[in-house]
């Protein structure tokens, strides 16, 4: 599990795992060492939930810290953990996901070795529209990183089941870009 948990809905990202690397985080001082994770929540109240399962039971009137969204996207940046998220039923890369993808092709060129294994989470009995989904996300994401000198040869898709994150949200939506040594 990682060190900080950010819940992200609609756009905004709240600290619900992790408030004692608020100020390192906050300074982009974080150690190495220090992993974070962004977990997608579809409703509300699954902030509240992931917030009191990674924090205890939260004192009255008070909420989790909201997170600059320009903090949030310069994680996601600096991640050795490249997630790409994407609009529901879309496989249409926004400003976010082209950092993101940029990020990982820059990591990837520092390691020419290394395989590029994308991730995509659905749960095994989903239906085919939803793995061809996730396989057209994974293509137009090579595509990309292609672009970015990142040779086609280089890439590996790899399914995982969407209940082996322990989030809530709805994972299919995520592709996970990691860069792994040969």
């Amino acid at each position: 599990m990682a060190n900080i948990i950010l819940a992200e809905h609609h756009g905004q990202a709240w600290l619900v795992g992790g408030v004692e690397y608020i100020d390192d985080m906050l300074a982009n001082t974080l150690p190495d060492d220090v992993s974070i994770e962004i977990v997608t929540c579809e409703r509300e109240s699954e902030i509240y939930e992931l917030w009191e399962r990674h924090s205890g039971e939260p004192e009255e009137g008070t909420m989790p810290w909201a997170i600059h969204p320009g903090i949030v996207k310069r994680i996601r940046r600096q991640s050795s953990g490249h997630n790409v998220f994407f609009g529901h039923w879309s496989a249409m890369l926004d400003n976010d996901a082209m950092a993101v993808i940029q990020a990982a092709a820059n990591w990837a060129l520092q390691f020419g070795e290394a395989h590029v294994h994308l991730v995509s989470y659905v749960a095994p009995d989903a239906n085919r529209a939803t793995r061809d989904l996730a396989n057209l996300r994974c293509g137009v994401i090579e595509v990309e990183l292609e672009k970015l000198g990142v040779a086609e040869a280089r890439c590996v898709r790899m399914l995982r089941d969407a209940a082996v994150l322990p989030s809530i949200g709805t994972e299919s939506q995520r592709i996970d870009i990691e860069i792994k040594s040969t």
